[in-house]
């Protein structure tokens, strides 16, 4: 499948099985995460890996949106290693952190459709309790979770999948 189908193709998923998501696959979608580009190649991200049962059912104390996922990558940034710039080049200051990890975050999206696991971005939840639930650390700013599994058999796109704007409507060419 060449890129601009796989991007057709892939949905957020709503509807996970139970069949778990393998220790290589897993691997894979996390190795996408790390080769991703940040800004200044800082690297300021951290992927929280959740899968065991306890951890997973804190995080769905937290959220309604894992849609029962055997695995919930949770994604961040570290503010003190997040490149920052300031002055006549932005405005008032731009900290990279939270676009890194929606890269991040994109990356591992794509490597899991190129495998054909489902995924589903969230942002709706309890920062505090997922902060808390994770132990992770006061220094790093929650930014999403990726729902990460199989798609259960009565799995299908949302009905706005395929709504998109034409390129005449979001390209402005100068």
């Amino acid at each position: 499948m060449d890129f601009l189908e796989l991007c057709r193709e892939r949905y957020s998923e709503r509807r996970f099985s139970d069949k778990a998501v393998g220790a290589e696959t897993l691997e894979k979608i996390l190795e996408a995460g790390r080769l991703a580009p940040t800004a200044h190649n800082n690297q300021p991200h951290r992927i929280f890996v959740v899968k065991s049962p306890a951890a997973l059912e804190k995080i769905r104390a937290a959220t309604p949106m894992t849609f029962n996922a055997p695995v919930v990558l949770a994604v961040g940034y570290d503010a003190d290693e997040a490149w920052k710039v300031s002055g006549d080049r932005c405005f008032p200051e731009h900290n990279s952190g939270e676009v890194d990890c929606a890269i991040v975050m994109t990356m591992m999206m794509m490597e899991a459709a190129s495998l054909g696991v489902r995924t589903c971005w969230v942002r709706a939840y309890d920062t505090q309790a997922i902060m808390e639930a994770l132990g992770i650390e006061p220094s790093v700013r929650l930014v999403g979770i990726l729902d990460v599994g199989y798609e259960s058999e009565s799995s299908h796109p949302s009905r706005l999948h395929s709504m998109r704007k034409s390129l005449q409507d979001i390209v402005i060419e100068k």
